[in-house]
């Protein structure tokens, strides 16, 4: 305890009287007096301006003592008949202190209520209500985004869906969620419709693909190798793709090849370079069998 005494920092309290309250607030943040309680003092001035505070200026307190401030209300008095504003003998009114009462109960709600504003403007709204804020207009941002760029972003949802469903929007996206620039080479397949993999078996690892509209296919390019690719940011593109490309499209998604000195090339294309009973036997015979 004698140690956390000496290492305590010791503060001067500003001056905040007259001063609106929020700005007394950063007044008192910036001095190192965090904790601070407001209470409502009925007068004339403007609402939620500093009337009285303490400690008072001045005054060396330690850092993160407790500051009460009174701010300014004509409190719900004012909203009575002349009789309820009495006082006694002695200067005290019942009334006004239930209904002072009632005011500190719900004067945040009231000032959340004021500021209701704010919550709509993604330059003002808190940072927990900017995945709702974007949700009006079904606008998705990540998590992991600064909290400048989820702003900047939803501020510009509206104009981006100008231009969803293009190659421009699904380009600007996918830089956006992955951080890697894609080339998006329109009207191409990569396969002309029968596909033979190791086993040739058809429905288990071949497949026999229907006739593609090429008008209505693309090729996406993301330029990082796939061994250096997680699981979590495939699925990450596919569910970008999904949402911003046009329903009757096809997409086929790729990432950057290896570089090799042998060049890649197919083992056996039917109509191109072999052709069965044509000069040579795709088996050859065991010798020795029959």
């Amino acid at each position: 305890m004698v140690a956390e005494l000496i290492n305590r920092k010791v503060v001067r309290v500003p001056e905040t009287l007259g001063q609106p309250l929020e700005k007394a607030r950063i007044l008192m943040e910036d001095a190192g007096l965090g904790r601070l309680v407001v209470l409502f003092r009925e007068g004339y001035e403007d609402p939620d301006t500093v009337v009285d505070q303490r400690p008072g200026r001045g005054q060396m307190v330690y850092e993160n003592t407790e500051v009460t401030i009174w701010v300014a209300r004509r409190g719900y008095m004012q909203f009575l008949p002349a009789l309820y504003r009495r006082s006694d003998a002695v200067g005290h009114n019942v009334v006004r202190d239930i209904c002072f009462l009632f005011e500190h109960i719900f004067g945040s709600i009231e000032k959340k209520i004021d500021d209701n504003h704010r919550y709509y403007d993604p330059h003002t709204t808190p940072p927990e209500f900017l995945t709702w804020l974007a949700s009006w207009t079904a606008f998705t941002v990540d998590l992991d985004w600064p909290e400048a760029r989820k702003r900047a972003l939803i501020k510009r949802a509206v104009d981006l869906y100008r231009i969803r469903g293009t190659k421009r929007a699904l380009a600007l996206f996918l830089k956006l969620f992955t951080g890697y620039e894609p080339d998006i080479e329109e009207n191409v397949w990569p396969f002309k419709g029968f596909r033979v993999e190791t086993e040739a078996r058809i429905g288990i690892d071949s497949v026999i693909l229907p006739p593609v509209n090429l008008a209505h296919c693309y090729i996406i390019t993301i330029p990082v190798k796939f061994d250096e690719v997680t699981p979590e940011l495939v699925f990450r593109i596919h569910q970008i793709v999904q949402l911003e490309k046009p329903a009757h499209t096809h997409y086929y998604l790729r990432f950057l090849e290896e570089q090799g000195d042998t060049e890649l090339r197919e083992f056996f294309a039917i109509g191109m370079r072999s052709g069965i009973g044509i000069g040579a036997e795709v088996v050859a015979a065991i010798p020795g069998e029959d």
